[in-house]
């Protein structure tokens, strides 16, 4: 620490940032970690949540007559949705680069600002055109958060340690798919309020506490461990240490380099793993936005389909964890992925053929069970395996 109070960050060179001369005998590593999880990982949990329930919201609002009020048929409502993905997918790669040489507290905070002004934007919507238009802007404001993130975990664990924290944080992806039905519910009730029907009110509120969270996250989201400030300085060292004992050379600062961006594009590797996260990311996204209509479909008024997806996602955050911590303790996630996907297929065969209510509510179960364990468990898996900054 400086005179001053603030952190004086670890020098830049990586020899220097090992620091051999710095004792860590006294540093208790499981304690260390437990620090280190308590003030990273449920932050970035209430960001993803925070993501993943503005990004789905608009599968509620569409139960409360959207479509109806902004006069646009189904299938516009589906290119409004398409169009998301398109500067989502484009900009992904481009974010985390910048996040290497942006701090994060700065980086994703401001990703998150602007996601919430884009929200609450779509409360004050009057045809096709804005809609299309807003979700392109989401598209752009949400694209660096979940590969951000990731990141930014990879760069504070150990490669056998990453799966069940990014399952950990990746269970706030289920927890705003049960509590966006509830939410949608209850703030429906506002329907009339200003002049506004319910479903405007779903954008406004959620982009409100979007935009008051990521003010907040200036001063919580911590930067990178070689300037940590909620460290000490042998903690700090013994992070770096630790990383760099599991290959990851790049812990401490390694300066970016161009070079590794062009050696991933020239790995067949890299295109295997795009084509698996195609896999799940598909049948992810279509659930997310397409749950609450499955069940209203099932004869169910729009509160109740709302509220009989809340079981689903409770339960495919707690398979979500499981296969997290077995995928640290087993360390073949290849395996357990292919056992989710066999999963999901039956899952989704159940849904496209059933004509009983029962039993595609059941398929629900099957597929979200599949579907969202896969994500986190796929992303360690290719992230356990890449180094370089």
């Amino acid at each position: 620490m400086s005179n001053s109070g603030s952190v004086v960050p670890l020098t830049t060179d990586k020899v220097d940032l090992y620091e051999a001369h710095v004792d860590t005998s006294q540093v208790d590593e499981r304690r260390l970690l437990r620090k280190i999880d308590i003030r990273v990982v449920p932050w970035l949990g209430l960001l993803y949540f925070l993501n993943f329930l503005d990004r789905g919201s608009i599968g509620n609002a569409k139960l409360y007559h959207m479509e109806t009020d902004l006069g646009i048929t189904d299938k516009q409502y589906l290119i409004a949705l398409t169009a998301f993905f398109f500067p989502y997918a484009l900009l992904e790669p481009a974010s985390n680069v910048i996040l290497r040489r942006v701090r994060p507290s700065i980086w994703l905070s401001s990703m998150m600002f602007v996601w919430g002004i884009v929200m609450m934007c779509h409360g004050f919507l009057h045809n096709y055109g804005g809609l299309v238009t807003l979700r392109v802007l989401l598209g752009v404001a949400e694209a660096g958060l979940y590969p951000g993130i990731v990141f930014y975990i990879s760069c504070w664990y150990k490669r056998s340690e990453l799966g069940t924290r990014v399952a950990a944080f990746f269970t706030s992806a289920t927890i705003a798919g049960a509590f966006s039905g509830l939410l949608a519910a209850a703030i429906s009730n506002m329907n009339g309020v200003a002049g506004k029907p319910g479903w405007s009110w779903i954008f406004i509120l959620e982009g409100l506490f979007t935009v008051l969270c990521a003010v907040a996250s200036y001063w919580v989201v911590s930067n990178f461990p070689e300037t940590a400030g909620f460290l000490t300085k042998e903690e700090r060292v013994f992070v770096i240490r630790r990383l760099r004992d599991d290959m990851q050379f790049s812990a401490g600062g390694e300066a970016f380099q161009a070079r590794y961006i062009w050696q991933s594009l020239r790995d067949w590797k890299t295109y295997l793993a795009m084509g698996i996260y195609m896999g799940f990311d598909g049948p992810l996204f279509a659930f997310s936005l397409f749950t609450p209509t499955i069940i209203d479909e099932l004869g169910y008024t729009a509160t109740t389909a709302n509220l009989l997806s809340v079981p689903v996602y409770i339960w495919s955050c707690i398979v979500t964890v499981i296969v997290g911590l077995v995928g640290d303790r087993l360390g073949k996630r290849g395996y357990i992925n292919l056992i989710l996907f066999g999963t999901g297929l039956v899952g989704y065969i159940i849904l496209i053929t059933s004509r009983t209510p029962a039993l595609s509510y059941f398929a629900c179960f099957l597929a979200s069970s599949a579907i969202y364990p896969t994500v986190p468990n796929s992303v360690a898996w290719v992230a356990s395996n890449v180094e370089g900054s």
